[in-house]
C-alpha cells in the first residue's frame, strides 16, 4: 500500500512539474514554431520588374509565372518565371515595350494548348491595351493577338479564362458601346473578338476582375461600379450573352474588384468597400443568381480594402489578402472560417506592402502571392506564407 501511494505521489509531482513547465515561457519557442511564417521569395528592384499587381500561378511544368506592371528594360512591365526548390530564381521572359503592350495587371493563364495568355491594360497600336500569347515551352516568344480599339473594349484588367472550343473569355474595364467596359470572347489564335456584353451602367460598369465559370454552366462576375445604387454589381452571364445584375447596397458590400469563387452551391467574393465599417466585405450569391448576402466585414484590424479573390485552402477554409489594414495598415493575410475573419499576418513594408493579388496554394500547403510595393527596394515582392 505504501509503495503504491509513493508511486502515486511521485506521479503527481511529475504531472504537476510537467504542467508547470508547459506553462512556463521556456516552451514558447515550441509554440511559436507552429505559428504562421512569411518568407520573401523575390524582391523586385526595377531591373527585374516592379509593382506586381497580379499574383503568380503554378504552370504545368511546376514553375511559377507572373507579371509586373512596371519595371524591366523599358520600365513598362515584364513577364517572369520563378524556378528552383524555393522559386527564388527569377528569369525575365518578356520586357514589354509599349508597342507589344504596357502595364500588365492581370494574372497569366495557361490554356489547353499549354501556351500562356495574358493582357496589358495599356499600350499596343491604340494604347488601349492588348491580348498576347507567350509560346510554349520557353514562353519567351510573344505574339500580339489583339490590339483593343475602344469599340471592342479598352484597358483589360482581369485574367483570361477558357471559353471552351479553343477560345478565351475576358473583360475590359472600359470601351465598348457605352465606354463602361465589355465581356468578350476570342479564339486562342486571335482575330476579331465577339463582344458578349456592353456594360451600360444599369447592368454594371468598370469590371476589373476575371469571370468564374460555375458548375451550372453560367459565368459569374462583378463590376466595380454601376447598378441600382452605383455601388457595383455581381452578375450572372449565360453563354449566349444574357446578363442579370445584382446590385450592392453598401451594407452588403461596395465596389467589388476581385474575381469570384464557387463553393458549396454559392459564389463567394470580396468588395473593396462597404460592409459594417465601410472597409470592405466578403459576400456570397446563390448558384443561379441572387442579391449578394453579407458574410463578413473588414474593420481595419483584421484587414481592409481587399482587391483579391478568396482562395479555398486544403483545410476547407478561405484565405485572402487585403491591400490595407492589419497592424501596420500596409495590408494583411486573413482566414475566413464560417462568418469569422481572422488576421493571420500583417505586412510591415520591409516584407512587402499593399498585396492586391489572389493567393495560390501549392501541394506543400504553402500559399504564394505578391505585394505591389515594399520589400528591399520598395518595388514589390513575391512571398511564401505558411499558415
Amino acid at each position: 500500500m505504501k509503495l503504491c501511494k509513493q508511486r502515486q505521489s511521485k506521479n503527481s509531482v511529475l504531472i504537476l512539474t510537467s504542467l508547470a513547465v508547459l506553462a512556463s515561457p521556456l516552451v514558447l519557442p515550441l509554440q511559436q514554431a507552429f505559428a504562421e511564417t512569411l518568407t520573401t521569395v523575390v524582391n523586385f528592384n526595377g531591373t527585374n520588374g516592379a509593382n506586381p499587381n497580379a499574383g503568380v500561378f503554378a504552370g504545368k511544368d511546376g514553375n511559377l509565372y507572373g507579371t509586373t506592371s512596371a519595371g524591366g528594360s523599358q520600365s513598362k512591365g515584364t513577364a517572369f518565371k520563378l524556378t528552383g526548390s524555393t522559386f527564388s530564381t527569377l528569369t525575365t521572359l518578356v520586357n514589354f515595350t509599349g508597342s507589344n503592350g504596357t502595364n500588365p495587371i492581370a494574372r497569366l493563364f495557361q490554356a489547353s494548348d499549354d501556351n500562356l495568355y495574358g493582357a496589358t491594360s495599356t499600350g499596343g497600336t491604340n494604347n488601349f491595351g492588348t491580348l498576347f500569347q507567350l509560346q510554349k515551352t520557353t514562353f519567351t516568344n510573344l505574339t500580339t493577338l489583339l490590339n483593343f480599339n475602344g469599340t471592342n473594349g479598352a484597358n483589360p484588367a482581369g485574367r483570361l479564362i477558357s471559353g471552351g472550343n479553343g477560345s478565351l473569355v475576358g473583360i475590359t474595364s472600359a470601351g465598348g458601346v457605352n465606354n463602361k467596359g465589355t465581356v468578350f470572347k476570342i479564339p486562342l489564335t486571335g482575330g476579331v473578338p465577339t463582344v458578349l456584353v456592353n456594360f451600360n451602367g444599369t447592368n454594371g460598369a468598370t469590371p476589373l476582375a476575371r469571370l468564374q465559370l460555375a458548375s451550372d454552366g453560367n459565368y459569374y462576375g462583378t463590376a466595380s461600379a454601376g447598378g441600382a445604387t452605383n455601388k457595383g454589381v455581381a452578375f450572372k452571364l449565360t453563354p449566349a450573352g444574357a446578363i442579370t445584375p445584382y446590385s450592392f447596397s453598401g451594407a452588403n458590400g461596395q465596389s467589388p474588384q476581385a474575381g469570384l469563387i464557387e463553393s458549396d452551391k454559392f459564389i463567394y467574393g470580396t468588395t473593396s468597400l462597404g460592409g459594417a465599417s465601410n472597409k470592405g466585405a466578403i459576400f456570397k450569391v446563390p448558384l443561379g443568381g441572387g442579391t449578394p448576402v453579407l458574410v463578413a466585414s473588414f474593420n481595419g484590424t483584421n484587414g481592409a480594402n481587399p482587391t483579391a479573390a478568396l482562395t479555398k485552402g486544403s483545410d476547407g477554409n478561405f484565405y485572402g489578402t487585403t491591400s490595407t489594414g492589419g497592424a501596420n495598415n500596409k495590408g494583411a493575410i486573413y482566414r475566413l472560417t464560417g462568418g469569422t475573419i481572422t488576421l493571420l499576418f500583417s505586412f510591415n513594408g520591409t516584407n512587402g506592402a499593399t498585396p492586391e493579388s489572389t493567393l495560390i496554394q501549392l501541394a506543400s500547403g504553402a500559399f504564394y502571392g505578391t505585394t505591389s510595393i515594399g520589400g528591399a527596394s520598395g518595388q514589390g515582392t513575391v512571398f511564401k506564407f505558411t499558415p
